[in-house]
């Protein structure tokens, strides 16, 4: 097996989250619905680096140049990249996968392992966009639901449930929390704080969570002294004209200053590097654009953190061609100019708390960093 270095680790595993896998085996693909990628496997790679590849299906193969996947033994496996091949794992199925609440409810309807350690739930499965006809294109949060794979409202107490059996296993040292966007001005910060509180009297594992730019500061406060330890706040695309398109209840409900307003006020509370927002790849963005747009994100200290766009099955660009597939090295140099912008401005994604970030399983911005510092550190 190849000896794999930083620029390595990244072109792999962006080529992993950007093409996707397909098995030798018979594999489960993954979760069919939701709010955030789908139908995709967590690998381990060089045993501590996350990646959330999408298995494609057998018609996707040749459309996306997905990477083979080949059995060695149980949950470990090779890949073949760029000539080489490298050694993976597949992080198993949890536990408490398994096992039901005391009610009854199966626990895989209340949480969900997201990488090696962090422990997720949407806490509402509604988004009141959808009701509209106003939602995200690429988001289809009411098909799990309608699957029968979640319920609509998770309790804190149903969570702690989960929380305890997956600390037993030792794959729960941070917590991702979300929702749909509530038709109402605080965009759900109430239901947070009120979750988060009741969470805080049993656990204090860290805690993110996400939500739009909620109208009053006062909100934000109130998030933090919840015990919420990072915030999500996604603008999802800066180009106004595609967020309009892609996102047009978003796009509505706040603009980019909206936003950038937000972000000013949400590090100020929870501090600089401590505060994030996605931003989705392979819309139609161009390098320079998403330059910029780090670029100004960053000044006020909140983490970009570019994610390679996924369309969900069931929404509304189910089927759509990201314009990263046929183009590797430019999807990585977007990469690395966002952690170059990020060293420049003494901001460390290593350092956020909760979450996202932290699991880095949808991302490769943790190891574009890796390597950015590697070759300051070379030239010194």
């Amino acid at each position: 097996m190849a000896i794999i270095s930083d620029r390595e680790i990244l072109r792999l595993k962006v080529a992993m989250l950007t093409r996707g896998v397909h098995f030798i085996s018979d594999e489960a693909s993954g979760r069919a619905g939701g709010a955030g990628p789908t139908l995709g496997r967590y690998f381990l790679l060089n045993e501590d680096i996350v990646i959330n590849a999408p298995v494609r299906t057998q018609a996707q193969i040749d459309q996306f140049q997905a990477l083979e996947v080949k059995p060695v033994k149980v949950n470990h496996y090779t890949i073949r990249f760029e000539d080489e091949t490298f050694p993976i794992t597949l992080i198993p199925t949890p536990q408490f996968y398994e096992m039901k609440l005391a009610d009854g409810t199966p626990m895989t309807q209340i949480g969900l392992l997201h990488g090696k350690d962090c422990l997720a739930t949407t806490i509402i499965q509604h988004c009141d966009y959808f009701n509209q006809g106003l939602e995200c294109q690429y988001c289809s949060i009411p098909v799990s639901l309608q699957q029968g794979n979640t319920i609509l409202r998770k309790s804190p107490e149903q969570f702690v449930q989960v929380l305890n059996a997956a600390q037993q296993e030792g794959c729960a040292d941070h917590l991702t929390l979300t929702m749909g966007s509530p038709d109402r001005s605080d965009r759900g910060a109430q239901d947070y704080i009120d979750f988060v509180s009741t969470l805080r009297q049993h656990s204090e594992v860290p805690v993110h969570v996400q939500l739009e730019p909620p109208k009053s500061i006062a909100q934000l406060r109130a998030l933090k002294d919840a015990g919420v330890d990072t915030l999500g706040i996604h603008l999802e695309i800066y180009d106004d004209a595609l967020r309009k398109q892609y996102c047009p209840g978003k796009f509505a409900y706040a603009s980019f200053l909206d936003y950038y307003t937000a972000w000013k006020n949400a590090v100020r509370i929870f501090g600089k590097g401590q505060v994030s927002t996605f931003i989705l790849l392979g819309l139609g963005e161009t390098p320079e654009q998403l330059h910029q747009g780090f670029k100004t994100t960053i000044e006020v200290g909140v983490i970009p953190v570019p994610v390679p766009c996924r369309p969900n099955p069931g929404s509304q660009i189910e089927g759509h061609i990201p314009d990263y597939v046929d183009n590797l090295d430019r999807i990585v140099g977007v990469f690395l100019d966002c952690a170059r912008l990020l060293f420049e401005h003494d901001l460390d994604p290593n350092i956020h708390r909760a979450g996202c970030i932290r699991c880095t399983g949808c991302t490769a911005l943790t190891e574009a960093f890796q390597v950015v510092k590697t070759e300051v550190k070379g030239k010194h």
